[in-house]
């Protein structure tokens, strides 16, 4: 296995790497609950907005709105259980299955970092199935090589060798002496043909524009999917309802197609099995329409045939 020389790696590289040679053996799984303990405890950042405190909004409004039924978010006002130690609530009811979180108020608006630590500690124990629709927020997100370091070393592991040391880029100066014989090396006509290059097109740009906001916690595979067409109609700046509703379904059919292979690559599901699963568990499943999840089926059911006829 050839090692990788890059800044940075997304937490799905790492986790898909590392667990098929760290030891004693380790699941993708659990390294992916490594990360996700470390990174609500603060002990390593992405460099966009999401953030634990963001984070802990986006999925309080989502049990709010029962679009997360798997947690329960409360506040001292809050009758229904006693406070433990480590910031949770002892329930005496059926609740016991839903992991307690407390919060600071009802106004996540007010929240301060502070003031939700408690909380950041429990979601930290609390393992990642407990709130499966943020497994791809946490497999998206990349950590640079010297936060992977420091890591690593505070608990004690070994560095893996499948993340090799950055290639070194060249000297600016160097880089522009590069470019300018590029420059002057390329014939009119490409001059000419990049010059009149047209615009990114408007679905790839709200496609990624709504890869990102999955990203980075402002949507989850469940709310984009059931996000009104007039609302698709926002991105990019403003598009018609027509590439809303496309950017959408190939957003989506793209992600669910990801988690089918990363499935059948892990071992949690093989090809024949994602064939005969009926429509409406392939729906439950992956979270996403019927139609959408029978389509990325078929793909990824048919990549896998076209790699088997190639290794042949």
């Amino acid at each position: 296995m050839l090692p990788i020389w890059k800044d940075k790696l997304s937490i799905e590289k790492i986790t898909d790497r590392w667990s098929q040679e760290i030891q004693p053996p380790t699941s993708w799984e659990e390294l992916l609950d490594f990360f996700k303990t470390a990174w609500w405890r603060g002990q390593w950042k992405t460099d966009g907005p999401l953030t634990p405190l963001a984070l802990l909004k986006s999925m309080y409004r989502s049990e709010r709105g029962r679009d997360l039924t798997t947690l329960v978010f409360v506040t001292k006002e809050d009758e229904e259980g006693i406070e433990l130690a480590d910031g949770g609530l002892l329930f005496d009811n059926n609740e016991l299955e839903r992991p307690a979180i407390l919060v600071p108020s009802n106004d996540p608006e007010t929240w301060t970092e502070a003031s939700c630590s408690a909380a950041f500690e429990v979601l930290s124990q609390v393992p990642l199935r407990k709130y499966p629709d943020r497994t791809i927020q946490f497999l998206m997100m990349e950590i640079d090589r010297d936060q992977f370091v420091r890591l690593l070393a505070a608990y004690g592991l070994d560095m893996p060798k499948f993340w090799g040391l950055p290639i070194e880029k060249p000297s600016e100066p160097h880089e522009k002496a590069q470019n300018s014989t590029h420059r002057k090396q390329l014939p009119p006509a490409r001059l000419e043909v990049r010059k009149r290059g047209r615009a990114p097109d408007k679905l790839e740009a709200v496609k990624r524009e709504m890869r990102r906001d999955i990203e980075e916690g402002r949507q989850t595979v469940a709310s984009l999917g059931a996000m009104r067409e007039k609302e698709l109609q926002a991105y990019g700046g403003g598009v018609s309802r027509d590439t809303g509703r496309k950017a959408r379904a190939a957003i989506l059919s793209e992600i669910t197609k990801e988690v089918m292979k990363r499935d059948i690559r892990e071992g949690r599901l093989t090809p024949a099995g994602l064939r005969e699963m009926p429509e409406n568990k392939l729906e439950e499943r992956y979270g996403v329409s019927r139609d959408i999840a029978c389509e990325a089926r078929d793909e990824v059911l048919s990549e896998i045939v076209e790699e088997s006829n190639h290794d042949k």
